[in-house]
């Protein structure tokens, strides 16, 4: 290997360099860093470095001069190897890099300054170092002279010696200088060196700079190379909808002459050996694209009829689409130079491209597609020629791969700049058809060739061991029922290996898993069709336990670097490689941010490191495999080579490098396992995928389990229907399409895990295969498959006002009125409903429904069948039928709803009082299970939560179904006769309005400030010195604030919380539906002290929670819908319900607002680590990763991910928000060497300061007006009122005075007529609040209607008295003359007061009610107390306005000292309990402590 060498003529000019003289050696020198005893012939080179080399009969020197290697900036190295016998490494020390020697070297040198040198051998597995301390002089900042003497006697004496040197950066590795000088130092990663020196006799007398430099043959591979296998994975999910014959996404298409021929293409010319899986189901659309032309909703709108100068025949909102969707491509394709040398011929038509970008919108949502201009019909048929010529790779048209391939036409269109004509889109698009016909055979030849090894998936790409399981519930809770579908996973295999050697004329031995999922029940299908080994990733092998039972330990490159035996759980035996996720990885996520060179150093570097491992593990590495297993196209245009010629660059550099490289050898699975080498043996393989090593990506969320559940009532209703119909001509297409639902496509984008920006097309393609399933074989489409989305119902009139309804069967004079009104107009007999009202106060939903009464219904003659009056409730908020556990037919007729139903309210007649009061009952929606949907009874109300007398009347709180203040609804009422109680056992008579009623909650929420806290200005900057991106999206004026926060505020509600964050600088350049682009902010909350706190941060934010403030629940929110999510540590479950998040550039804020039910009640008393980073739509968990130097969109300053476990440590958090110093040391504390996350605190919430809320005007007549307001610390408050916008004459005068409380009122009285007020609302320790009212014109003098009164004798002597007023009224309630009740403010219709519990007797109790204008009306009822036993109560001589609860019955509380209760401040009243201070060390409460 050593000596066959070419020995080259050169002539070396040097200098006399004074002072020196001539000479031969042997030359000794003195070791002091003074060069006068050097000669002329021992310069070896003179650049910015004078290399000096001479030798006597004891040593060989070496002089260096010009390096300070003591510098801190320089931080620079010096190696020297020596080639002295035919053993050694072909590798030098690995020092950053492992570079490739011109030789075998058994010595070297190596010094970092005169603290640290070496010298080194190779001892046939690694470099050691020597004992030896050489005699040195190292330079320095004084005298940057190095002189080495190397004794011969400890580099085994030799008689001849091949010698090299170099100098490298000690940080980044790179080469700045090499020796001899025809070797290269190119400062960018790793080196092949190729020259060196040759001493043919040291005892010779030899002028050094004399010496020829000689160029040995390349090593070729050493005998104890490592070998590596390369699997691509070539896929694309099945986007043809089988029933017409259009494809619905046109991404086949699209890469088909660009990555799919690349690879193939660049790869024939090198030696390396690669493996392509090739999905049966993208074969299939290849050769369908081919061979039929097959259009898809692209080259449909193309292919059609174009106007003379014009467009094609298509929507506006077609050709919108078009002109929007024709710019998703690489961005290298608009930055063409004209100088480049590969790509500058391509110029003309890129600049034409920029121009046409640049004058379009881009970052647009279906929504928002026709906000941008039309392009003039030139620019746009020019656009779409750029479009379709783009889709073709340059090298593959210049006939670069083969000469066969060359397309002059295409060629002449590149170089055109635009003016294309009708024929050219016409040309290209054939030639598109035409040419997908070539990329197959590019594989198949390779094949054929020995080159690379062709394998395959089951045919439509499905989940194997979620096919194969029995069932499950995961992290939703959410159970999907099914059976094992062992039969689907034999077809999909059977099928895709039929497939497979119809196309290429073999079947392969070697298979991709779906998505690498595994378990041991798919193993024996997997067999059964002749598969021999299959590849997954080393998550599954840590899962695995060997045979010892115990888990497999993946740190130990001798079980990762290698084939595992797996038998499965019924049998078969498969040999699994795993691969190495680190350095898979890094090609997709980090390559494209480096040079070629570099990134190809880096994965080479990897490799040795590996081989180095195994090799002191006393292993021989040509006995291992190593794994890299990578998506075949989606990195090389969606990372950042997308910029790099579409990682066309790489791949040369990659396979070229990889074909020469002496220690590694490219080979396939199959190919290795033909040595018949011993595997070890798995005992149980784990079970999952390589995403996380688990299934969740495709189950476990809500809209991942309704996905299912779908399927399986697909499945269910499929086999049925062939039990039936076994030679039904449609059964085919049915189970084609049944097959292509069961595809991972379709799951993966469902659910918060993963999120396109475009879900909604992934969504309509999976409903696209569902349908086709009953289509072919003429089954009913079930509900959600069906077009029922409509427009709601339009009431007359609509709900205008809170209403405030006394819920008793009796529609009294303008009770309802302010609720909405919706006609019932079809004849429901005899139990029919004529129309129904919906209304609303601060806290219930109230509903009237005017249909036949009960008591009309018993003199009918029914035949045995009880009536049902149900209300039936959509899942709140739902815009479409992709809602989990919901229902979507009415329970007894089974008629469908027309919206996802969640809540059913039923009226329970058997409870029904002779007064007209019932219960009634709730029942939440399940989803279907087999035939039937699911409703579990899940609450009741108390006796009086309905009536029926005259018209039906139910009361429902908000939140029995989940409804909040800017929620909305839809509502059916049906009513229906049971025969039973069984699902489906009756008939619906009528369900009304047919279309649905829909009901928006309007905003009453009032909102008390928790927390204001300003946040450092200008600390954007991460662990101190992050850096932006350098792409233009994220420029600003001020040049940068995107992610500093100046300010959070915390409030909250009685429904929710909310936190508005003001940014620095805000921008949605990109168009979020959320109204903001840039950032992502998480917020973790820490509950106190409990068994399921958790202080792992989600996903992609790279730091941890301390032990002490771990959260128990945590949000997370970016522009996209799609991830504004929450987590609940306690069940692992994430949701989006009852988050809202919206950005305001206007304002700079981000405003989070936030259900109780998912952040909790206590908000005052929780913790928070609030955190702000980068927005990435394609980042792990929406997180833009930071660098160690930042990219186009990546951000520098932090490190790249560690070497050995390729995990980042560093934080991708970018501000954090909190009170006072610390964030720097924080976010800082992180160890990419120790595999360390920096770990973060928060901020604690401070008392709840005063302050006063909820202030309102609630009557006002000509001359008086009741104001009311609350504040949230009790106190004494005070108002002052004067003419409007005029000062009060002095302190003291219309000023009034309230008790302390935190709930307050006054009447102000003696007000002049139709004039002009305003008050000023006062509290200690806050601002006042000012409210205006104008008194009417109008003198009030008539008495309010005082209607229903009611007297109840409950069962311990209470009396409960009810009646209504038309208008707003005050109470007074009197027996006897005594007064047992007052309430002096009017301010409510409805009424109701519970005395105390009386003695035996006859009682008349008069009722008194006035309105605020002093009009009084009253009336009078007797009541006789009769309770059974010793009635020990008083009389009624001493009135107390206390309340006293009975279990089943609604109470209401007297009120005294001027506050009052009022209808619309329920709210308040809830607000209120959350300000019960229970921190702060009082008693041992602190729950932190």
């Amino acid at each position: 290997m050593r000596r066959s060498a070419v020995i080259l003529s050169l002539l070396f000019l040097t200098s006399t360099m004074g002072g020196f003289a001539t000479s031969q050696t042997p030359s000794t020198i003195t070791v002091d860093g003074d060069l006068s005893d050097w000669s002329a012939d021992e310069l070896m080179a003179s650049s910015n470095i004078n290399l000096h080399m001479t030798w006597d009969a004891s040593n060989l020197y070496i002089g260096w001069d010009g390096t300070d290697w003591k510098s801190t900036s320089e931080g620079a190295d010096l190696f020297v190897y020596l080639n002295t016998s035919t053993d050694g490494s072909v590798l030098s020390k690995d020092w950053g890099f492992s570079h490739t020697l011109p030789f075998a070297a058994n010595y070297g040198f190596v010094l970092e300054d005169d603290t640290y040198f070496r010298l080194v051998s190779y001892d046939g597995s690694a470099w050691v170092d020597s004992a030896y301390v050489v005699d040195l002089f190292a330079g320095w900042e004084g005298n940057m002279v190095t002189e080495i003497a190397i004794p011969w006697a400890e580099i085994g004496s030799p008689t001849s010696l091949d010698v090299m040197m170099y100098a490298q950066w000690q940080d980044e590795g790179n080469v700045w200088a090499s020796f001899p000088q025809q070797n290269p130092a190119s400062n960018n990663g790793a080196e092949t060196f190729t020259h060196a020196w040759h001493i043919e006799n040291v005892n010779n007398a030899t002028s050094p700079n004399q010496l020829p430099v000689i160029q040995p043959a390349a090593a070729g591979k050493v005998d104890d190379a490592l070998n590596l296998a390369i699997v691509f994975h070539q896929h694309q999910p099945y986007y043809k909808n089988k029933l017409t014959g259009m494809y619905e996404m046109p991404w086949v298409r699209v890469h088909a002459m660009t990555e799919y021929v690349d690879s193939p293409g660049i790869l024939a010319d090198t030696g390396t050996k690669v493996t392509y899986n090739l999905v049966p189901s993208f074969i299939e659309q290849l050769v369908d694209y081919h061979e039929q032309e097959t259009l898809d909703v692209h080259t449909d709108i193309a292919k059609r009829s174009w106007a003379t100068g014009g467009y094609p025949n298509a929507t506006d909102l077609e050709l919108h689409t078009m002109q929007f969707q024709s710019f998703w491509n690489s961005g290298w394709i608009y930055n063409v130079s004209e100088d480049d040398p590969k790509l500058g011929w391509l110029h003309p038509s890129s600049a034409r491209y920029k121009e046409l970008y640049d004058n379009t919108l881009h970052n647009l949502k279906p929504a928002t597609i026709m906000d941008d201009d039309l392009l003039p019909p030139q620019d746009f048929l020019d656009l779409q020629v750029l479009w379709y010529l783009y889709q073709f790779s340059p090298d593959y048209v210049l006939g670069s791969y083969n000469s066969s391939h060359r397309d002059q036409g295409l060629i002449d269109l590149f170089m055109q700049s635009g003016n294309y004509e009708l024929s050219d889109l016409n040309y290209v698009l054939d030639a598109q058809h035409a040419h997908m016909g070539n990329v197959l055979p590019m594989y198949s030849e390779l094949a054929a060739n020995g080159q690379v090894e062709l394998t395959t998936t089951p045919y439509y790409h499905p989940i194997m061991p979620l096919l194969m399981m029995e069932g499950w519930t995961m992290e939703d809770g959410i159970r999907v029922n099914k059976e094992a579908w062992p039969e689907d996973v034999q077809n999909h295999l059977i099928t895709g290996m039929d497939l497979f050697e119809d196309e290429l004329g073999f079947r392969p031995t070697g298979m991709w898993p779906s998505e690498e999922a595994v378990s041991p029940a798919m193993v024996q299908p997997v067999t059964d069709v002749g598969i021999e080994w299959m590849v997954t990733d080393e998550e599954i092998l840590k899962q695995s336990t060997n045979q010892n039972g115990d888990y497999i330990d993946v740190e130990d490159v001798t079980n990762l670097a290698t084939p595992w035996k797996v038998t499965g759980a019924d049998g078969g035996d498969v040999a699994v490689i795993f691969r190495d996720r680190v350095i898979s990885d890094r090609i997709a996520f980090q390559y494209g941010t480096m040079t070629p060179e570099a990134a190809v150093s880096d994965f080479i570097a990897y490799l040795d490191n590996i081989r180095q491992q195994l090799l002191d593990a006393g292993e021989d590495p040509s006995e291992h495999l190593l794994t890299v297993a990578l998506d075949g196209e989606n990195w090389m245009f969606m990372s950042e080579f997308q910029h790099q010629d579409n990682a066309r660059p790489f791949m040369a550099e990659w396979y070229s490098r990889l074909a020469t490289h002496p220690t590694i050898v490219t080979t396939t699975p199959s190919e290795f396992l033909e040595t018949e080498p011993t595997l070890p043996e798995i005992q149980t393989i784990g079970t999952g995928s390589w995403i996380d090593g688990t299934l969740r990506t495709w189950a476990g969320e809500e809209e991942e389990s309704l996905a299912w559940q779908r399927l399986v009532e697909a499945r269910q209703q499929l086999v049925a229907f062939e039990a039936d119909n076994p030679n039904d001509p449609g059964l085919e297409a049915a189970w084609e399409s049944l097959y292509i639902a069961e595809g991972s496509d379709w799951f993966w984008w469902y659910g918060l895990d993963q999120d396109s920006g475009y879900d909604e097309n992934w969504d309509v393609l999976f409903k696209v295969h569902l349908s086709n399933i009953y289509r072919a074989v003429n089954l009913d489409l079930p509900p959600y498959l069906q077009d029922l989305w409509t427009n709601p119902a339009i009431p007359s009139p609509a709900a205008s006002s809170i209403i405030e309804p006394m819920v008793d069967g009796v529609a009294l004079p303008g009770e309802w009125d302010g609720a909405a009104r919706y006609d019932a107009p079809v004849e429901g007999a005899p139990f029919n409903i004529e129309e129904f009202y919906v209304g609303y106060d601060a806290s219930n939903v109230f509903v009237r429904v005017d249909a036949t009464t009960i008591s009309e219904l018993e003199n009918m003659s029914l035949d045995g069948k009880s009536p049902d009056l149900a209300l039936y409730f959509m899942q709140p908020n739902a815009v479409n039928f992709n809602e989990a556990e919901t229902n979507f037919r009415t329970y007894y007729g089974n008629q469908i709803l027309s919206f996802p139903s969640k809540y059913m309210v039923a009226f329970d007649f058997e409870t029904l009082r002779d007064d007209g009061r019932a219960k009634w009952n709730l029942f939440t929606a399940k989803g279907k299970t087999g035939d039937q949907e699911q409703w579990v009874l899940s609450g009741s109300s108390g006796l009086g939560g309905c009536a029926v007398q005259d018209v039906y009347e139910f009361v429902i709180p908000w939140s029995e179904i989940g409804l909040a203040p800017r929620y909305s609804t839809r509502i059916k009422v049906v009513a229906a006769l049971a025969d039973s109680l069984a699902y489906g056992d009756g008939e619906d008579k009528e369900m009304a309005p047919p279309a649905p009623a829909e009901m928006v909650l309007p905003d009453l929420e009032e909102w008390v400030t928790l927390l204001e806290l300003d946040d450092a200005i200008g600390d954007e900057t991460g662990d101190g010195d992050y850096i932006y991106p350098l792409a233009s999206d994220f420029a600003t004026p001020n040049d940068g604030g995107l992610w500093d926060a100046r300010k959070l505020t915390i409030r909250q509600s009685a429904w929710n919380a909310q936190f508005i964050l003001e940014m620095d600088e805000m921008t949605d350049i990109w168009g979020l539906s959320n109204g903001f682009s840039h950032q992502i902010v998480q917020i973790y909350v820490d509950q106190g002290d409990t068994s399921y706190g958790s202080t792992e941060m989600l996903d992609g934010a790279n730091a941890r929670i301390d032990d002490a403030w771990a959260w128990e629940v945590a949000i997370s929110g970016t522009g996209e819908p799609g991830a504004v999510f929450a987590v609940q540590s306690e069940t692992g479950s994430t949701s989006s319900r009852g988050i809202d998040v919206s950005g305001d550039v206007d304002a700079k804020t981000i405003t989070f607002t936030v259900s109780k039910d998912v952040i909790g009640d206590d908000i005052p008393n929780y913790r928070y680590i609030i955190v702000i980073g980068s927005q990435d739509g394609f980042g792990t968990g929406k997180w833009r990763d930071v660098d160690a130097t930042p990219s186009t969109w990546t951000l520098g300053g932090g490190s790249n991910p560690a070497a050995d476990d390729g995990i980042d440590y560093d934080p991708n958090i970018i501000d954090m928000i909190l009170e006072g110093d610390g964030q720097e040391q924080m976010l800082a504390s992180y160890d990419v060497d120790g595999h360390v996350y920096a770990t973060l605190t928060g901020f604690e919430m401070p008392e709840i300061p005063q302050q006063i809320f909820g202030a309102s005007v609630e009557t006002v007549t000509s001359s008086s007006a009741v104001l009311t307001w609350s504040t949230t610390v009790s106190a004494a408050t005070s108002i002052q009122y004067a003419l409007a916008d005029q000062q009060p004459v002095d302190a003291t005068t219309n000023v009034l005075e309230t008790a302390e409380g935190t709930d307050h009122a006054v009447t102000l009285t003696e007000l002049e007529v139709g004039t002009s007020y305003w008050v000023f609302v006062r509290a200690d320790g806050t601002e006042d609040v000012i409210l205006y009212f104008n008194t009417s014109s109008v003198i009030d003098e008539t008495a309010p209607e005082l209607l229903n009164l009611d007297a109840e004798v409950l069962d311990d002597g209470r009396i409960r008295v009810t009646w209504y007023t038309s208008e707003s009224a005050t109470e007074t309630v009197s027996i006897g003359g005594t007064t047992i009740h007052e309430d002096a403010f009017a301010t409510k219709k409805n009424h109701e007061f519970i005395t105390e519990a009386y003695a035996n007797g006859v009682y008349e109790l008069l009722v008194e009610s006035a309105d605020a204008s002093g009009n009084l009306n009253q009336s009078s009822i007797s009541v006789t107390i009769d309770v059974e036993g010793d009635n020990t109560n008083p009389n009624p001589t001493n009135p107390n306005d206390s309340t006293d609860g009975d279990d089943g019955e609604q109470t209401s509380s007297s009120v005294s000292s001027g506050v009052v209760q009022i209808g619309i401040l329920i709210t308040v009243l809830v607000l209120l309990i959350a300000f019960i201070r229970v921190r702060n060390g009082e008693d041992g409460d602190d729950k932190w402590v």
